[in-house]
């Protein structure tokens, strides 16, 4: 029998085509989109939040006063932007939105020592993160920074994630019973009645604690958290 050599070529490069489609694929699974290069703080009004942000960038401590508007910096190592969004419920939500484009990792801070009366709206603000978008696909590590360890009544990072993990599967077996977005899908962090368990989620989040302002202070544990970023 007589064997085409034109058929006989096509088939390396086929084999070659398949090759390459697969190894593009499997690349991308494993390497996802480029990282970002924005670290975003978020946190209620009053948690030491942007006088974290000053201690951060700056390092140095700084009157602080609530904000319409977000603060920006830029760290030289490792180079990433640093954004510091309003605690204010109202203004927060848009301008996370506006930054999560190019999200590396999300602090959320957290005033330790007034936790057991706030717990419900720290809880809604690592809530709002996780539902991000960006936040989701990118699957970025989130910081929950435990402030003001240096009072009497702070709880410590193990307990204050315990406690935001209930407060998570309330929130979200209330977002169940919402109604859905335009898109006709509910946006929750895991089945109803699920209990959330934040190391399931497929972040890394991580719970520390620190002290931003006076003799006591102590961010070393945020420092060292970027430095894995």
């Amino acid at each position: 029998a007589v064997v085409s050599t034109q058929s006989t070529g096509i088939i390396p490069i086929l084999v070659s085509l398949i090759l390459l489609v697969f190894t593009y694929v499997l690349l991308k699974q494993l390497f996802g989109k480029a990282k970002g290069n924005t670290i975003i703080m978020m946190g209620i009004e009053g948690s030491g939040k942007t006088a974290l942000y000053a201690q951060l960038v700056a390092g140095k401590e700084v009157q602080t006063q609530s904000s319409l508007t977000e603060n920006t910096s830029q760290l030289s190592a490792p180079p990433l932007k640093v954004v510091d969004v309003p605690g204010n419920a109202r203004l927060r939500g848009d301008i996370f939105t506006k930054y999560s484009s190019a999200v590396r990792g999300v602090v959320v801070v957290v005033d330790s020592a007034d936790f057991v009366d706030k717990v419900r709206e720290c809880s809604e603000v690592l809530f709002e993160v996780l539902l991000n978008d960006n936040v989701r696909s990118s699957k970025c590590p989130i910081l929950v920074f435990c402030n003001k360890q240096d009072e009497e009544m702070s709880r410590g990072p193990d307990p204050i994630k315990v406690a935001m993990e209930r407060e998570l599967t309330t929130l979200n077996n209330t977002a169940a019973n919402a109604l859905s977005d335009d898109s006709g899908a509910r946006k929750m962090l895991g089945a109803e009645n699920e209990a959330i368990k934040l190391d399931k989620l497929g972040h890394k989040v991580t719970a520390v604690g620190g002290v931003c302002v006076g003799p006591d202070m102590d961010i070393s544990n945020l420092n060292s958290w970027i430095a894995t970023l």
